[in-house]
């Protein structure tokens, strides 16, 4: 039996799932900031582990079940990094140094976005997410849940979680931008041939 075409399809379910990951991200922030005791901070960290459990699940499904589409490619990491944002704008409130991490990957996005669209409209295709990519989330989220979890975290210790997010965006920042330039590096070797 052939298999079936899904990536010109919008509605699926991994890309349910990220809207529903959208909409976590949104009632995480309302949740953490006005949160004022110990349970509040974990009903956040609750909604956070959810979101992280439905990111895993989409994509085991999508690859599973054959239903990657263009659109997931584009929505996924969009909830993904709306989420990372959500979370570090809401951990301003309680760690100022959250301040210079924010800002890294304010920047690391913005670079991301217009490269990655540079790469699609030059190349055609739309690449998915490689292992620094992964490993950074993992560690982003990591670092996010144990400051939320443990809310009364000594500053120092804070700060040097907030430390490893920073070089590991930069990190992540530095290896795609070297993808980057390799991929429309060699498209244009394979268009001069």
């Amino acid at each position: 039996m052939k298999e079936k075409d899904n990536s010109k399809k919008i509605i699926t379910i991994p890309n349910v799932l990220s809207l529903f990951r959208l909409i976590l991200a949104v009632v995480f922030l309302v949740v953490y900031l006005q949160a004022k005791d110990q349970q509040g901070y974990y009903i956040a960290f609750g909604i956070l582990v959810l979101s992280a459990i439905t990111d895993v699940i989409d994509g085991k499904i999508a690859r599973h079940f054959h239903m990657v589409s263009d659109f997931g490619k584009i929505l996924d990491p969009f909830a993904d990094k709306l989420t990372q944002g959500f979370v570090m704008l809401a951990l301003v409130s309680r760690y100022p140094a959250m301040v210079i991490e924010v800002g890294i990957f304010v920047m690391k996005e913005a670079y991301m976005s217009f490269m990655g669209l540079k790469v699609i409209s030059t190349t055609g295709k739309n690449n998915g997410a490689l292992w620094f990519g992964k490993l950074n989330t993992v560690i982003l989220y990591g670092t996010s849940m144990i400051l939320i979890l443990f809310y009364n975290i000594p500053v120092v210790l804070a700060n040097i979680l907030i430390g490893v997010c920073c070089v590991s965006i930069l990190f992540c920042f530095y290896k795609y931008h070297r993808e980057f330039l390799r991929i429309l590096a060699e498209h244009a070797k394979n268009k001069a041939q």
